[in-house]
Parts: structure tokens; sequence; C-alpha cells
């Protein structure tokens, strides 16, 4: 038999928080573990069903979800999933789709087409094959006359087909889905299931894991279910086979109308007050109200017998009560998930038998098959959305600029003002301060950008809830953050470049003599050295959420001691040394001899030394920090959260 999922002691414990001691990690206070979110999960998910994870809130559902989607790292136990063991996450993040009930998942200002072309590029798909597999699974989710209308406007069952639809784009053998109809009106509820199990069960054959809290949703579409409390399976099976586990027959159902009290208490002695149920609907007391009368099958029996019945049936004429219809019926679910839910944890269920040893870790290697999108890949993916979510705000986007105007004619009077007074600590830049100030403010936007953007585009897509959607798809985290900073990198080369116009065009700044070769290499380093400060910052971001203290620190320190708007020399003599441990008091350095003295290379070189010692150290120590984060936020269950 083949397994799409298989699932080896799968245990869950979430750390408890420790306050300050905790942002470094370390071990948990052995006096005082967690309760285990998922406790020992022993499951096999035959390929080709639909299979459904029951519980109530709180139950592990979710958290058994995310780890099998490698989400959230396992505390112990181990699990494949489509044949891949947890650690290959990359190869079952392409072979997988998983559909949340989180509809902030899209990007708003952009249609249900561009969303999904744009998670098909993080699927590895090229710009025609993106294309095409969209309109293929907007066809499936019928939503293709929605397609190119923002997705702002789109109803809540609209949102969720997009996301199935979304979870289709790679051709999944697996699709999870959390609580896919929460939320839903009837209608839109039965016309999802209807997709679910008749055309990408049924039809297309796909495997299908379902979490839900609707008993009745569970028990109509799913093959088997699996019934989840505590963080631990307490039954497996088919809805008959979870049944017959009970050794619960079917219940005989008289409803009456005009039941007297007296029928009710003759029935209650002779099968027992615990063994009937009455169910009143209507009427404000029993004589007028209809009753569901439901009396059990005695234990190991099938049915009630029929002398038992006529019994009932006498007690009931003979009191006075109608009876309108006899009839006889399975146990209902809802009564199969209250025994397990209501019964103590005393055991795991019988663990299912494996086609794989839990030891063997060399099975599952990535095929070729498996495309893994690159960095370049994405870039224009990337591009397109900020484009089209900047176009969407046209007047804010331009409005930068009006301000970039405006700044510069302050500085400009500013220096008007000053005069000759700061000629004589301005000699090595050529002694004119708003040629100097200008190229400061202008090249802080490099640095701001590098310090800034990696973090809050970090932040911008946990508080959007893009960041799971992204995490998804095979893409790497870096590659990510890393793509989603280049269109801030381009509006500050705009800005910067308005910046150095205004100057030139306008108020009597002089680049002419400039080195631009040698300027365009400080620029590298720069952006090199402030986006590794930058990844740092979003490291924090990724384990604390909020309190940012390298991008706090580094820009309070850069505008004071880094010579932006004045030199270092002008500092009271116990401060000035600081400036020289702040990279951007070289990079704008070099720029300003760079462009404003045409100063040669070996003028320049030890700016350039410096910053390339900066870089040589800060780099790989981001990257350090950025894996690290990561993975506390994983063991935390933490990745998404704000």
């Amino acid at each position: 038999m083949s397994w799409a999922v298989e699932t080896f002691a799968l245990t869950k414990c979430f750390p408890r928080s420790r306050g300050w001691l905790g942002l470094l990690g370390g071990r948990d206070d052995p006096s005082s573990p967690s309760p285990p979110a998922v406790d020992g999960v022993d499951l096999c998910v035959t390929t080709g069903e639909l299979f459904c994870l029951l519980g109530p809130n709180g139950a592990g559902k979710t958290t058994l979800i995310k780890m099998l989607s490698t989400l959230i790292e396992p505390t112990r136990g181990s699990a494949r999933v489509n044949g891949y063991d947890l650690r290959q996450e990359l190869a079952i993040k392409a072979t997988c789709g998983l559909v949340t009930s989180d509809e902030r998942s899209f990007y708003w200002r952009l249609t249900g087409r561009q969303n999904l072309e744009f998670f098909a590029r993080l699927q590895g798909l090229d710009r025609g094959e993106a294309r095409d597999r969209s309109q293929v699974v907007l066809e499936r989710v019928d939503l293709l006359e929605a397609a190119d209308k923002r997705f702002l406007i789109y109803s809540t069952g609209m949102r969720q087909r997009l996301s199935i639809a979304r979870a289709l784009l790679n051709k999944p053998r697996l699709l999870t889905l959390d609580e896919p109809t929460k939320g839903l009106d009837p209608i839109a509820s039965a016309s999802l299931q209807r997709l679910i199990r008749q055309e990408l069960v049924d039809g297309e054959g796909i495997t299908v894991l379902l979490t839900t809290h609707d008993l009745h949703e569970a028990e109509a579409l799913c093959d088997r279910i699996a019934i989840m409390h505590l963080g631990r399976i307490r039954a497996v099976g088919t809805p008959q086979e979870l049944r017959r586990s009970l050794d619960l027959g079917e219940r005989t159902v008289i409803q009456v109308v005009d039941l007297p009290e007296t029928a009710r208490l003759d029935l209650q002695r002779h099968f027992g007050d615990s063994q009937v149920e009455f169910k009143q609907e209507g009427g404000e007391d029993h004589q007028s109200a209809s009753t569901h009368i439901e009396l059990p099958s005695p234990p190991g029996k099938a049915a009630l017998e029929d002398g038992e019945v006529n019994t009932a049936i006498d007690l009931l004429r003979q009191a006075g009560a109608t009876i309108q219809s006899i009839s006889r019926q399975p146990v209902s679910i809802e009564r199969i998930f209250a025994h397990h839910i209501a019964s103590p944890v005393d055991g795991p269920v019988a663990a299912p038998v494996h086609s794989t040893d839990p030891a063997d870790k060399t099975a599952g290697e990535i095929p070729n098959a498996v495309r893994i999108p690159s960095f370049w890949s994405i870039l224009p993916a990337f591009l397109k959305r900020d484009l089209i979510q900047e176009a969407s705000y046209r007047l804010a986007f331009f409005l930068q600029f009006f301000n970039v105007v405006f700044t510069v004619l302050i500085f400009y009077f500013i220096s008007e003002l000053i005069g000759e007074a700061a000629s004589p600590y301005l000699e090595r830049y050529g002694g004119d301060y708003f040629s100097y100030v200008l190229i400061g403010i202008a090249f802080l936007g490099y640095f701001s950008t590098g310090l800034s953007s990696f973090s809050n585009n970090l932040r911008h897509a946990q508080t959007t809830g893009t960041l799971e959607a992204m995490l998804a798809t095979p893409t790497r985290l870096p590659a990510i953050i890393l793509a989603s900073s280049l269109w801030d990198y381009l509006v500050t080369t705009l800005r910067v470049v308005v910046y150095l116009l205004v100057g030139i065009l306008f108020l009597r700044v002089d680049f002419s003599q400039g080195n631009y070769l040698a300027a365009l290499a400080v620029i590298c380093l720069t952006v090199v050295v402030a986006s590794s400060l930058g990844i740092i910052a979003a490291s924090f971001v990724m384990v604390v959420k909020r309190g940012d203290p390298i991008n706090w620190g580094v820009s309070t320190l850069t505008g004071f001691f880094g010579g932006v708007y004045y030199p270092a020399a002008l500092l009271p003599a116990p401060f000035s040394w600081i400036a020289y441990l702040l990279p951007i008091t070289y990079a704008l350095d070099a720029m300003r001899l760079a462009l404003l003295e045409g100063a040669a290379w070996g003028r320049l070189l030890p700016d350039l030394l410096a910053l390339c010692a900066f870089a040589i150290v800060l780099l790989p120590l981001s990257l350090l920090a950025f894996r690290y984060s990561v993975h506390r936020a994983k063991l935390e269950g933490s990745l998404t959260q704000y």
C-alpha cells in the first residue's frame, strides 16, 4: 500500500516563554515542561484518499498540519510526506499544496489572476507556464469571470476557491486543507465540498488531508476520519469502523406528538434513565410538542429486538401518545465524537502498519523533476507585484519625490545661511557645504534602505498573512526576503538620482570631474554592508516580532556621528572616534571624494578597504543570524506570527 503521509510518534511541545532570558535561546526549565500540542501521533494516510482530522479547538490539528507542511519543526518523532523525510522540506513543498482559512494570505490590491501568477513563479514555473497554469486552475475552481477583479472585492467563498486554486498550481500529490469551509454560508460550503470530493479526489486522484470542526462535513466527505483530542489520535477509521469499534448498534427512533409525562416515566423505568433520549421540537409543553425518542441497542447487538420495540409502542399508546413514525438509524457521528472526547487519555490507539522504517533516512531523495526556484528566477515576479501595488497608490508614490525637492531646497538655503563659515572644515571635499550635504542626504537613502528594508518587508508579510503562503512554496526564505527588498533599492536609486539632478540642474552643484566608476564601487560595497546589518535586524524581527535594536541603534548613531550633515571633526574629541566605527563614515568619505574631487583609486583605497572589511565580517554573520532565527521561529511555531 502506498502512503501519502506517515508519522512516527510525531510530537510537538512549544517552549515556554522565558521572558528576557529566552532571547538567546537555551534549554527549557525541565521542572516545568510545556504540555505537548501534538503527542506521539502515529498516522498513515493512503495515497488517493480523503482523510479527515476531526477535533475540538486546541486538539492539535493545525499544529500537526503545519509540521507536515514543514512550517513547524517537531520536538520528537519523524514523518514522511509523499515519501520525503521532513528534513527534505523543499521537496515536500514542491509536491504538496496548503490551503488555510486565513483570507489575508493574498495581495488585496492585485487581481485574482495576478496573485496566482505571482505564486506560480514561486513554485518554479516560468512566466509562460505561470500564465497558462493560472488559467487552468481558475477554470477548475470556477473563478474565470472574477479572475481580473481585485482580490479585495472577493467574497469569502471566492477567496477560499482562490486559495485552492493557488494550492493546485504545482499539481500537488497531497493537498492539505485546514478548515476550508470555515465562515462559509451553506451554499458556498456545499459547492466547495463538491469541488474537493468529486473533482479533486475522485476526478484527479489527489490525496486530501482535511481538518474540520464540522462533524457532518467529516462524515459526508471523508473516506476515513481520525478523531484528535489533547494532541493525541483517539480513533481512526471509516465512520462504519468507528461505530463498530464502540460496539454501538443502530438506534430506534420513535417520533410522537402529545407525549404525556407518564409515558416518559414508563419508558425510563423500562429501559433505564440513561438509555432513553428525548429531543423535543416546538411547542411550549410536552403534550403539544413533537418529540424524538431514541432507544439504544443493547451492548453487543446490532439493533433493538422487535419485542422491545413493541413494548415501547405499547407503553406510548397506553399513555395516549400519538406515534408518527418509527425508524432505525445508525449511531450519529456526534455520539462517537463525544465518546472519544469525554473518555480519559489512557494510551494511544493501535499504531498503523507503516510501509517504511522510521530510521531509514535514505528514502525520498529529491528528484530532478522538482524545480527549486532561484533568486534570479523569482525576481521579475516580485518586481511586477510591487509595481502593481505601487501603481495602485499613485499619489503616495509621486509625493515622495516632491518631498525630495523640498528637502534639497531646505539644505540649499541652510548652506546659503552658513556661507563660507563651513569651508575650513570641508576643504577635503572642495569647501562647498551644499554639495557636501547633498551627497550625504542622498546617499543616506541607500544605507537606510539596507538597514530597514528586510525587516520591514518581513514584518509586512507577517502582518498581511502572505508570508505563510510564500513559505508553502519551494522557494527558500532568504530568496523571498532578498527579492522583496529589490523594489525598495530601485526606488531609493530613483530618489538619489532626483536629489543629484535637482542639485546639478538648478542649484549649481558640479559633478563634472567625478570618478563615477569608483562611486559605483562605493555604492555596491555600501549596499552589501547595509544589507548585512539589515538581515541581522530582520533576524531580530523573526524572533522578537517587535523591537529592532540593530536598526534603531545604527540609524541613531549614523545620523549623529556618521558625517551625513556635518564632518566628524566638529564633534567633541571624546565622541569623534565613534564615527570611525560606522561603515557610513567611510562610504560617505569615499563617495564625496569620488564625485566632488574626482579622486583616483589610490586616494580612495583606505575607505574601500574599510568597507570591504565590514562586508567580510558582517555578511557571514548576518547569514548565520538569519539561519538561527528561522530555526528558532520554527521550533516556537512563530514563523508567521507578528
